[in-house]
């Protein structure tokens, strides 16, 4: 539902998706990328669909600019924009990569001015117009910030943002900086800047108190009509706006337009992942493990009726899957749904049977996987489902400073073995599965994504998407350690990968 046929709202048509994962997204701690990676997200970020890509702060390093500079001259479709301060020294530094847009910006809040700038606000004010005037006088689209907008006295504030766009900015900038604004409070302060200036307006906001979606959404209620964001939500302390839902939100809540290609955005979502070294929580929104999965016996009743029941949007929406996962919460109807998918007759007696063995396993602490349900369905039907794959064997040696593998597996009714070594054990055990695999199916891997958690007995989890034929297949699979766990995920994959070869030589 779009709730702007409920409320008062001063929308815009069309929202302009400003993304800062480069530069902004960047600067969370512990995250760097080389410049090969920099240039790699950039392209994934305009195949996206990203209006302006901030591409980062050319003083920072010889790499930083090197990398921008390779950024701008490769003709993606989107504008690039690097960030600088109200310094000339910053914007020639701009003017060396070629951008687009710059990206000027100065504090304006008393707390900045005095602490850090050591400046009067007058003499911030005149920092702000020149340096504008000097952007412009380079042929640059000039996006101006006032550094801690929200801690600013609003009068003042005004009088910035007035002065810089009589000096030429194509577009300002509110940024909650510390994230200390609240919905309410961000959507006041950007209906007085709409109102007092003629140029485009956009937010920036931070999510130090969780409220940067939420603040970012009150901007555009009140006019906004650009909004920073970054892919998952990284940034700075707690991070700044996350683009998934940003987009999302916009699309399905508010009837927003944006130029993103929803469907894209959970691949960017686990490049960035990868590139940047930060995990994205299983429960974030969107793009998180869990944003489609559904155990609770009560959902997935629903799921299996409609899944508008229980998902405001479908997955594919978003380059998704919906994922049914059994544990204590799961219900019948579900099990029932999964036994058929396996070859097993419904026999109500027997499927409750092997809900208890599922429900008294998770109370025991256990992560219940697909082969686990197999398993009780083995022992209470008496038989093996001839859909089966399975993990038969996986033996791990050390030998010397490499690890060493064996694995035999049965996909699909056909039994495969494979060898393999590497540096830690689970390389062994993802060398060992594909040599093992590429005997019967060809893929290429895509993706692998492994939560191994470092005490107690709880087991490990791996996902693999692999393609083949052109088709993208999601392995799953649980072990005792991490290097089982991505061996049963391959072989769930393996699994996939015959059956629809097979259905297609059927047809």
């Amino acid at each position: 539902m779009a709730w702007r046929d409920f409320l008062e709202l001063n929308l815009s048509s069309r929202v302009v998706v400003f993304d800062t994962t480069l530069r902004d997204g960047e600067q969370t701690a512990g995250a760097a990328l080389k410049p090969d990676d920099k240039v790699r997200l950039a392209e994934a970020l305009a195949d996206l669909g990203v209006d302006v890509v901030e591409a980062g702060f050319p003083p920072v390093s010889a790499g930083e600019s090197s990398a921008i500079k390779e950024i701008t001259a490769m003709g993606l479709g989107s504008k690039i924009c690097v960030l600088s301060r109200c310094e000339k020294s910053d914007i020639d530094s701009a003017a060396k990569v070629n951008p687009d847009w710059i990206h000027v910006f100065i504090a304006t809040s008393d707390i900045h001015l005095q602490h850090k700038l050591k400046l009067s606000r007058d003499q911030a004010l005149e920092k702000a117009v020149s340096a504008v005037e000097y952007a412009k006088s380079f042929g640059f689209t000039v996006h101006f910030s006032a550094e801690d907008a929200t801690r600013t006295e609003l009068p003042f504030l005004l009088k910035v943002f007035k002065a810089v766009e009589e000096a030429g900015a194509d577009s300002i900038d509110i940024p909650d900086t510390v994230g200390t604004a609240v919905p309410p409070a961000m959507k006041k302060i950007t209906a007085e800047v709409v109102k007092a200036v003629k140029i485009p307006v956009a937010v920036h906001c931070h999510d130090d108190f969780g409220l940067a979606v939420a603040n970012s959404l009150a901007g555009v209620e009140a006019g906004a009509e650009i909004v920073h964001a970054t892919v998952n939500g990284i940034g700075e302390r707690a991070g700044n706006a996350s683009l998934e839902e940003i987009v999302a939100s916009l699309r399905f809540l508010y009837g927003v337009d944006t130029s993103i290609r929803l469907e894209k955005i959970y691949r960017v979502s686990r490049l960035v992942e990868k590139l940047m070294g930060i995990v994205v929580p299983k429960n974030k929104a969107i793009v998180g493990d869990n944003a489609f999965a559904h155990e609770s016996g009560i959902h997935v009743h629903g799921i299996l009726g409609n899944p508008t029941t229980y998902e405001p949007v479908m997955p594919e929406v978003f380059g998704r899957r919906r994922r049914i996962v059994f544990g204590k919460h799961s219900g019948i109807h579900g099990l029932e749904a999964f036994l058929r998918e396996y070859g097993f007759t419904v026999d109500r007696d027997k499927v409750s049977q092997i809900l208890w063995r599922i429900k008294d396993y998770a109370d025991a602490g256990g992560k219940v996987s697909e082969e686990t349900v197999l398993s009780f369905a083995q022992d209470v039907y008496g038989r093996r489902s001839m859909h089966r794959s399975y993990v038969r064997n996986l033996f791990l040696m050390l030998a010397g400073n490499s690890f060493k593998a064996q694995v035999d597996l049965m996909v699909a009714g056909e039994p495969v073995s494979g060898d393999g070594e590497g540096p830690s054990s689970v390389e062994a055990a993802l060398n060992a599965v594909s040599n093992a695999l590429k005997k019967i199916a060809e893929f290429r891997v895509e993706d692998l994504k492994i939560h191994a958690p470092l005490v107690g007995h709880h087991s490990s989890e791996a996902e693999v998407v692999v393609s083949s034929k052109g088709v993208e297949f999601v392995g799953r699979g649980i072990g005792a350690d991490p290097a089982l766990a991505v061996v049963a995920a391959f072989t769930s994959a393996a699994h996939q990968i015959m059956f629809d070869s097979r259905r297609l030589e059927a047809e």
